[in-house]
């Protein structure tokens, strides 16, 4: 669990909570099927740029961004966020 689980971040405190959208666009011909698509629950804000740099493989995305794009197997992907 970690230290920010207690829900008194700064970003929950000011309730701006934001969706990450993921859409993976894959070559049918590859890998069998057009890729997938995932949302997230709502997270504080701090916590959803955590996750785009995991997805998008960036040590540090733009904060003022609220879209990234990068290549993967087959494919693209498209990260959002949203409120």
């Amino acid at each position: 669990m970690s230290s920010r689980s207690n829900g008194n971040s700064a970003d929950t405190a000011s309730g701006e909570l934001v969706v990450v959208q993921v859409t993976d666009a894959i070559s049918t011909a590859l890998a069998g099927h057009e890729g997938v698509e995932y949302s997230s629950p709502p997270l504080p804000r701090e916590d959803a740029i955590a996750l785009v740099r995991v997805l998008v493989g960036d040590d540090s995305p733009t904060a003022g961004r609220r879209s990234w794009r990068c290549p993967i197997a087959g494919g693209q992907r498209t990260v959002t966020l949203a409120p």
